[in-house]
């Protein structure tokens, strides 16, 4: 699809050429767009070593873990980082299938369906990129998957790598957190060292911002340099209704909806963590003022595909059309650097 998309459409902005087969089939031509060209410049060059300043866009905007992975890939192999890159991001999404499968099909008998759920969504071609995708929907699934199996100080541990690896991954402390207030509430304070160590990434991330540019939180301020203003929940569906600002998208708005109705339609079977998990998570992808990445974002939000899976006929029907639909327009718009839906 990638590969037929952008030989046949023009690239945004510029004049149709037409592309040989050899061109076509070239993935670095046809996949390393938008943020992968960050990822890569993270690996090789490390985030910049001088003041701060919103003023341009630069790596602070990224998370280090995966241009990290990358990098040491990279120099063990002496594969390009792109190469690296997609390698990475395929085995980590192969095994977060195996722990998705088995977390689903141990607590509520729909692994097959859950799986087959995640991978033709909109956004699972950033699965297979040079995006993070594929390493965050791995740390997630195998926090979700330890927490179920009560194997809570690691599932901490786990979790505080997704945060060095995606902002969102903050949120995964609560899966575990709360099922050990639930199930350990007067011996919760064992597991004080596990979460200290599950806040250790993110700290250590701010304190080496701190100490080579002079801002600890350089990766959330950055973001102003994209054309964002500071962040606050829901302000993405605010520039979609209010017309402030062009941008917001509609179609991203449509998105979000669907994400948290499924979970709240089927709260009943959920664990509460789950629930909670799904709120903040939303509540925090739409801060921007920008509406963008609902698909891609939504890759991380496991209790979304257990929700569908579990769901009526006719719900997972609509969802598969949909997100089939979009997976076509999305691959369409990503290959040829068109902002459109993604």
């Amino acid at each position: 699809m990638g590969a037929l998309s952008y030989s046949m459409f023009p690239e945004n902005g510029e004049v149709h050429k037409k592309k040989t087969i050899t061109e076509a089939l070239d993935i670095r031509n046809t996949w390393d767009r938008f943020d992968s060209g960050w990822y890569e410049k993270l690996a090789r060059e490390g985030y910049p070593q001088r003041q701060f300043t919103d003023k341009d866009q630069e790596t602070w905007g990224f998370m280090p873990l995966y241009p990290a992975v990358m990098s040491i890939v990279s120099g063990i192999t002496g594969l390009s980082l792109f190469t690296s890159g997609l390698l990475i991001s395929n085995f980590c999404t192969f095994l977060a299938m195996l722990f998705l499968y088995k977390l689903s099909e141990e607590k509520f008998g729909k692994g097959i369906r859950t799986v087959t759920l995640l991978m033709i969504s909109a956004g699972g071609f950033y699965l297979n990129i040079v995006y993070p995708s594929g390493l965050f929907v791995l740390l997630t699934t195998i926090v979700f998957y330890f927490s179920y199996k009560e194997k809570f100080a690691w599932a901490l541990i786990i979790a505080g790598l997704a945060s060095v690896t995606r902002i969102q991954g903050c949120l995964l402390l609560i899966i575990p957190g709360i099922e050990i207030l639930l199930k350990y509430r007067q011996s919760s304070y064992k597991f004080l060292p596990a979460v200290l160590l599950g806040l250790l990434p993110m700290i250590s991330l701010m304190f080496y911002l701190y100490l080579t540019s002079g801002e600890p939180l350089a990766f959330i301020k950055i973001q102003h340099a994209w054309g964002s203003s500071d962040l606050f929940p829901l302000q993405g569906f605010l520039s979609v209704f209010s017309g402030v600002r062009p941008g917001g998208s509609l179609t991203n708005a449509c998105f979000w909806v669907i994400i948290l109705g499924s979970v709240l339609y089927c709260y009943k079977r959920l664990p509460l963590s789950y629930i909670i998990f799904t709120v903040l998570y939303v509540l925090i992808s739409t801060s921007n003022e920008l509406l963008y990445g609902s698909a891609r974002y939504m890759l991380g939000m496991l209790p979304v595909f257990i929700a569908i899976s579990i769901s009526p006929y006719y719900i997972r029907q609509i969802f598969i059309l949909i997100n089939i639909l979009f997976l076509s327009l999305m691959i369409s718009a990503f290959v040829t650097n068109t902002m459109t839906f993604l």
